[in-house]
């Protein structure tokens, strides 16, 4: 990894960890109701593969203050892994928003299960409708600022902003060239007396 992808991927993890662990919404980020806002987050990995890296570790450190935090530090931050690696193979489109649903609804009562004996299908139940409420809220809205202003966080544009940045550059590729690429013909017409087609060289005979 180059350092600019070390730093970007830093700066993930700290985000994560941070609203995670932010006071307020540390409440709602664990156990088998919970809106954990950071999870909007994974939005980034549709567009930038340091995402995947970066998020995983934030989630080890936000799964730090877990009441089940020997097993969520280590599974949790795999499951993170394995929904940024899809979403950023599936990349910046509404349907990866899916992704952290069904791998966190499917993945985390599993723990809840064996460490704090909720029942698995209740679990999937309140963790999946959790999870798609903060992606269709927050991460759908950052998924949509991102894809067309991906410069306000150092990203290029991925929907109209991008389209019109190429047809401009194709209109200035198509201007013609005013040095180059003459027509004889219109050369032609611009000289007095002269007519299209005319040859420069002329018969000495015809001029005595």
């Amino acid at each position: 990894m180059t350092t600019r992808v070390l730093v970007r991927a830093a700066v993930y993890a700290v985000a994560y960890a941070a609203l995670t662990l932010a006071p307020g919404l540390h409440v709602l980020a664990y156990g088998p109701v919970q809106f954990r806002v950071a999870e909007a987050l994974t939005v980034f990995a549709c567009f930038d593969p340091a995402a995947v890296v970066g998020l995983t570790v934030g989630t080890a450190l936000g799964n730090l203050a877990s009441p089940m935090a020997l097993v969520d530090v280590p599974l949790g931050a795999l499951l993170t892994l394995v929904a940024a690696a899809l979403m950023y193979r599936i990349g910046p489109r509404v349907v990866a928003l899916v992704v952290p649903v069904v791998v966190n609804g499917l993945g985390v009562p599993v723990m809840l299960a064996f460490v704090l004996d909720v029942p698995y299908w209740y679990g999937v139940v309140f963790v999946a409708l959790g999870e798609a409420a903060v992606m269709g809220a927050l991460g759908l809205g950052l998924l949509l600022l991102v894809r067309e202003r991906g410069g306000l966080f150092g990203l290029p544009p991925e929907g109209r902003a991008a389209r019109a940045e190429t047809r401009r550059g194709k209109s200035r590729d198509e201007q013609p060239s005013h040095d180059q690429g003459a027509d004889p013909q219109s050369a032609d017409a611009r000289t007095p007396g002269r007519q299209p087609g005319d040859d420069d060289t002329r018969d000495p005979r015809r001029s005595q």
